[in-house]
């Protein structure tokens, strides 16, 4: 999608697996489309944070067109993209982000460091 570094997945296996196998690391999950402004501007930031949180968390964008993936969609009730998921030993976190919502982090992070806070906090949780 939106990077070269980080592994996009396309089929509802492939997600599972990343959330299965991702462990003592928290499972970063940016659901969104290649062709939404937002979402390269998030994935820039997510490929630039990439190495720096690669210790204690792994990042993965979740193309939102893939048939596969609508059961995630509709599960996580993903309506605005990008969305951004996060899973600690396959458990989904919930989070307090000042909405209502607490499954998912809506919209990109103002910067790098925005985002490395919010993961590694959510590593020190786990």
């Amino acid at each position: 999608m939106g990077s070269v570094l980080l592994p996009t997945l396309r089929l509802k296996s492939e997600v599972d697996a990343a959330i299965r196998d991702t462990l003592d690391k928290v499972l970063v999950l940016r659901f969104g489309r290649a062709t939404d402004a937002t979402c390269l501007h998030l994935d820039d930031i997510l490929d630039k944070s990439s190495w720096d949180i690669s210790k204690f968390a792994m990042v993965a964008l979740v193309d939102m067109d893939s048939e596969e993936i609508q059961v995630y969609i509709d599960y996580f009730d993903i309506t605005l993209v990008p969305a951004t998921i996060f899973f600690f030993n396959a458990h989904h976190m919930k989070m307090d982000s000042g909405t209502p919502d607490h499954t998912k982090w809506i919209g990109s992070f103002s910067s790098k460091q925005d985002f490395i806070d919010v993961v590694e906090f959510y590593g020190r949780s786990s």
